[in-house]
């Protein structure tokens, strides 16, 4: 993973933000079986969570710049070491995608049924599967 990836997925969960926040300066309007205040508990609780993720990236970003520690470790530790940290931005990874698929899954929430059956017309054949069951309620993974 390089710095390249992190920051597009730093640009991705912006976007992500910026297209939310432009729905709701619009007045996108929930679906009937959705209240607002209950929308607006889930977006906070989103973005929340994507800021933590966001947090998380710069940290491994400013961690990966570090010069190596003065003492000499094994080899097997460094790879230990650099596992651990693909992990870790592999977690992040799936994390994000996970609340981006739910922040598509709000956005096709508050579109009004009209609005919503143009999108279907546009996308046949190259639907999002974030898209499909909005009913559903969202399942965000648990977080340490």
């Amino acid at each position: 993973m390089n710095l390249k990836t992190h920051r597009g997925a730093s640009l991705g969960l912006l976007v992500a933000i910026t297209l939310m926040a432009v729905a709701a300066v619009y007045g996108a309007r929930p679906a009937a079986t959705q209240d607002v205040i209950g929308l607006e508990r889930r977006i906070s609780l989103v973005e929340q969570r994507l800021t933590s993720i966001e947090m998380r990236i710069n940290r491994l970003e400013q961690q990966s710049r570090l010069p190596p520690p003065a003492a000499p470790t094994t080899t097997r530790l460094r790879d230990t070491e650099l596992e651990l940290l693909r992990s870790e931005v592999e977690l992040l990874q799936r994390r994000v995608a996970e609340d981006e698929c739910g922040l598509v899954k709000l956005d096709e929430r508050t579109l009004s049924q009209v609005s919503r059956d143009e999108r279907r017309k546009g996308a046949v054949g190259r639907e999002d599967p974030c898209r499909l069951n909005t009913d559903a309620p969202l399942r965000l993974s648990s977080r340490r």
